[in-house]
């Protein structure tokens, strides 16, 4: 059974960098609406008023906070800035920022400057608030043991499947599971003064705005692997957010928001922290049967694209 005493927001300042649209701003509406102060982190000012302004007719008490700061989530020293100027230390960030528009396509097609600008924007944008928010809170650690401190890293379906067409994006959010993994482990180190939880939750596809302008710059072989919108089975940000919480709520170190991506990351989890050890090895076994099967059919239709396609244009 749930416990909502493993994620109570209620009264708690919680950071959202990357929170001024999509998944992020829906999280930001649904924890102002449970009594959390919030800032949201994002490079345009624009979006971040229009943001703010929708998440102060979800407050519950007068005394809750909503604010936003523009911030280059990719720049280390603003982001130690930023960190180090707070009156005090939040307790729970959110991690959020990134996706991919116009890193999409193949290796050999994509620019240096494409892989490390995807690699800035998904990897470092987290790892960058992450730390230096770990820094201040080793630095400060909370009045009572009892206190738990939540970051929560957003990786992606593409952390466990690999699909030509997302060959910039997959290993970002390859990494950012890596972070999360071995930061998970770290953090034991400072448990006898505070108690610190990781997460990373894995959305699969998001019905948003950047989700349809990725449509217009996909390889037509990463669109036919993909299927059609219909059999993505993807979910609103709304909802996304909401599955999010449930997980984080429920104390998930992982969280899925489907079921093809809870069978892939229970085939590769490896020696990572299991929340429900029968059901984790009874879906890591039936994944061990059923992605082999998807894994040659993929290859297959790859191949013949190649075909069909070598010493022509691209798409």
């Amino acid at each position: 059974m749930a416990r909502s005493s493993n994620f109570d927001v209620e009264g708690q300042h919680v950071v959202i960098a990357g929170g001024s649209k999509g998944l992020g701003r829906e999280l930001a509406i649904q924890l102002t609406s449970q009594g959390a102060n919030i800032t949201i982190l994002a490079r345009s000012a624009g979006p971040l008023e229009e943001t703010r302004k929708t998440l102060l007719q979800h407050t519950v008490s007068p005394t809750q906070t909503i604010s936003t700061h523009t911030l280059d989530l990719t720049s280390a020293s603003q982001v130690q800035t930023y960190i180090t100027s707070l009156p005090a230390a939040p307790s729970i960030l959110f991690c959020l920022a990134g996706g991919t528009v116009s890193e999409l396509g193949f290796f050999a097609d994509i620019s240096p400057e494409q892989i490390e600008s995807c690699m800035r924007n998904n990897y470092l944008s987290a790892a960058f608030i992450a730390q230096a928010l770990l820094k201040r809170w080793i630095k400060e650690p909370p009045a009572t043991k009892d206190t738990k401190r939540h970051i929560c890293f957003t990786a992606s379906t593409a952390a466990f499947i690999a699909l030509p067409g997302y060959v910039a994006y997959a290993p970002t959010k390859t990494a950012t599971r890596a972070l999360a993994d071995t930061l998970r482990q770290e953090v034991l180190l400072y448990r006898e003064t505070q108690d610190i939880r990781i997460h990373c939750s894995f959305p699969g596809t998001i019905y948003t705005e950047s989700f349809y302008e990725e449509q217009q710059n996909k390889p037509a072989l990463l669109k036919t692997l993909e299927g059609s919108e219909e059999d993505k089975g993807g979910l609103s940000a709304s909802k996304v957010a909401e599955l999010t919480i449930q997980g984080l709520k429920q104390g998930k170190f992982f969280i899925t928001v489907d079921s093809d991506t809870e069978l892939l990351m229970n085939n590769m989890r490896g020696p990572s922290p299991r929340d429900s050890p029968i059901r984790d090895w009874v879906l890591g076994f039936v994944g061990s049967l059923v992605w082999p099967w998807y894994r040659a059919k993929h290859d297959g239709i790859t191949k013949r694209y190649g075909r069909e396609n070598l010493g022509g244009k691209r798409d």
